[in-house]
């Protein structure tokens, strides 16, 4: 009767093999990797959700006030208060940019398309490589399933990004419409000269263009871009991918809808046809 076999790092129990501590370690490793993606997937859930969160306050905020400006208007004309003085370029851009605001606050809660799950079709896949296949169907389908959530990860990010630039513009647009209006209520109670006026607003667009574009960018900087060896970069969480990505991924949007709506069309086709042939 032979006792348990002795190796290098001390007694191995018996009954196990190389093989079948490799296969245990693997396994060990697909858990780790599968709990550290839904992880990384469930915080990108959570950051679309807080960012439409946000629009949506924006969006009532905004609507809310425009309703009492027009209220406010209605009930002014009314009566023999002058107003000509306050209806300047300031209060015009003022009014221009809350709208603006409005409607991209409502793009950008609508604009939230995430992908993740599984669907029928993978289920039917998986039952019928489990009949093919029973031995390897377990390994085969986890490892499909996390490269999956890394492709879901990768897409997510992408609309996190562009979700967030809409967001951001959002914002710099309301904190640029009350400067506008503040500015345009002291001009129309000081009453200086055109040309005044002129220079002012044109001064005051180019400091918030200046200001704005700063924030916009400044707002998707990591706090290094340093590497180690032997880690992994990560994800970016709250900002998605950079600007850069984040505006080619808006403008391939369109044109990847198109394509998938005629995948769609081509599948649909083909479904009858071979249903025709069986």
């Amino acid at each position: 009767m032979s006792g348990p076999e002795v190796t290098d790092d001390g007694v191995r129990p018996e009954g196990s093999t190389e093989a079948g501590d490799r296969h245990d370690l693997d396994r060990e490793t697909i858990e780790l990797a599968r709990e550290e993606l839904r992880t990384t997937f469930d915080y990108q859930v959570e950051r679309v959700q807080e960012i439409d969160e946000k629009a949506i306050e924006i969006l009532k905020a905004n609507l809310l006030l425009i309703g009492l400006v027009v209220t406010g208007g209605s009930i002014v004309v009314q009566t023999d208060i002058d107003v000509a003085a306050f209806l300047n370029p300031f209060t015009t851009a003022s009014a221009l940019l809350l709208l603006a605001s409005t409607g991209l606050a409502g793009v950008t809660y609508t604009a939230s398309n995430l992908r993740g799950g599984i669907d029928g079709d993978a289920v039917e896949s998986a039952l019928a490589t489990a009949r093919a296949e029973p031995a390897a169907d377990a390994d085969r389908f986890e490892v499909r399933l996390l490269r999956s959530y890394g492709r879901w990860i990768e897409y997510n990010a992408r609309v996190t990004a562009v979700n967030d630039m809409f967001a951001t513009i959002t914002v710099l647009m309301v904190i640029a419409a009350f400067v506008y209006v503040v500015a345009g209520i002291g001009v129309g109670a000081l009453g200086p000269s055109t040309l005044v006026s002129v220079i002012a607003f044109l001064a005051l667009t180019a400091a918030l263009l200046w200001l704005g574009a700063f924030a916009y960018y400044m707002d998707h900087l990591g706090a290094s871009d340093e590497h180690w060896e032997g880690t992994f970069d990560g994800v970016r969480i709250s900002k998605g991918v950079t600007r850069k990505r984040g505006l080619s991924t808006l403008r391939s949007m369109r044109s990847e809808g198109a394509t998938d709506e005629r995948e769609e069309e081509a599948a649909a086709e083909g479904v009858p046809e071979q249903s025709s042939r069986r």
